[in-house]
């Protein structure tokens, strides 16, 4: 495990950079429409900067020897933890004692959760649903949202490559099996010379194509649910 000091220098960059990203991507939107998980995030970083101090004599105050009571509540959290620490010894540097665990569980905790400016700012019931996966469901429709953006430019991409076939001359050179690109714009010198249309220019002919590829590719799978939905028979009810 990393030191205080290091910890403390490499949160310090980290919080920083934050801060600085959250402030760039919204340096042209007015302070009144700033969105509020935005203005809370910003404000908890500069609360953990401000808190990453420590006054020496709160040290000094403190036993060098902290003394935790057992139970059978208490034993059992820890063996669990320990069969953890099994399972992931360099967790720990290869150390199992009572101390060194409980030790590594606070400084996780520290690391991952109280100066994390995500987590720092979430109560503990939303801490609990983050961690138990309810907070990644924005992620996961980021991830499927993605996927279907992937699947709609391949299905182009393969309806344009089709369409592309009919620019390739049909001579064929028997000998090399060298196709003649004269007139076939997918090659390097007319890439050059008149440079290529992407579907992220809305205003070229490629793009508009692309929309409207989409608009049918909707539609079809509109029509191929509802096939399915209807024991395989369409209806225009």
């Amino acid at each position: 495990m990393k030191s205080a000091i290091q910890f403390k220098t490499d949160q310090v960059k980290s919080l920083l950079k934050q801060k600085n990203n959250l402030l760039k991507r919204n340096e042209s939107t007015l302070p009144s429409e700033v969105p509020f998980e935005v203005k809370s995030e910003l404000e908890m970083i500069d609360r953990l900067l401000q808190e990453f101090d420590i006054n020496q004599s709160i040290y000094d105050e403190r036993p060098t020897m902290i003394g935790i009571k057992n139970s059978r509540d208490e034993e059992w959290y820890f063996q669990q933890m320990k069969h953890w620490v099994a399972r992931h010894p360099h967790a720990t540097n290869g150390q199992f004692g009572k101390s060194a665990i409980y030790k590594f569980a606070l400084h996780f905790f520290v690391e991952n959760i109280a100066l994390n400016s995500e987590n720092a700012r979430l109560d503990l019931l939303e801490l609990t649903q983050k961690v138990n996966g309810v907070g990644s469901q924005k992620k996961d429709n980021q991830l499927s949202s993605q996927i279907a953006n992937i699947e709609e430019q391949l299905g182009f991409l393969l309806t344009m490559q089709q369409r592309q076939l009919s620019y390739i001359p049909e001579v064929v050179d028997q000998q090399t099996g060298i196709v003649k690109y004269a007139i076939n714009p997918i090659n390097k010198t007319e890439i050059q010379q008149f440079g290529a249309p992407t579907e992220i220019n809305p205003n070229t002919d490629l793009a508009q194509t692309y929309s409207e590829y989409k608009k049918v590719r909707s539609r079809d799978k509109q029509l191929i649910q509802k096939y399915h939905q209807l024991g395989g028979q369409i209806s225009n009810d």
